[in-house]
């Protein structure tokens, strides 16, 4: 997440991003040059997916924007993904 003048926006990579030891190079967390980004302002309308793209070394997930929202809002720090 990032500030901007139009408002907050949420940034992430999807794709597939190995990490271990195994056929591919380790990366640590938040390593760049993994995935397709994905950038979207987290303030959305009637017509916008709920559904946020999230991903993590353990695959691929979504984040909702409304609870992201809320995360912002109340200052949180961290979001378990389901």
């Amino acid at each position: 997440m990032f500030d901007t003048p139009a408002g907050p926006v949420y940034q992430s990579a999807t794709g597939g991003r190995a990490h271990g030891s195994r056929d591919f190079v380790d990366a640590a967390h938040g390593a760049h040059g993994h995935g397709t980004r994905f950038a979207d302002l987290l303030a959305g309308d009637g017509f916008v997916d709920d559904a946020l793209p999230a991903s993590c070394e353990c695959g691929p997930h979504t984040l909702s924007r409304v609870r992201l929202q809320q995360a912002v809002t109340n200052h949180e720090h961290k979001i378990q993904l389901p």
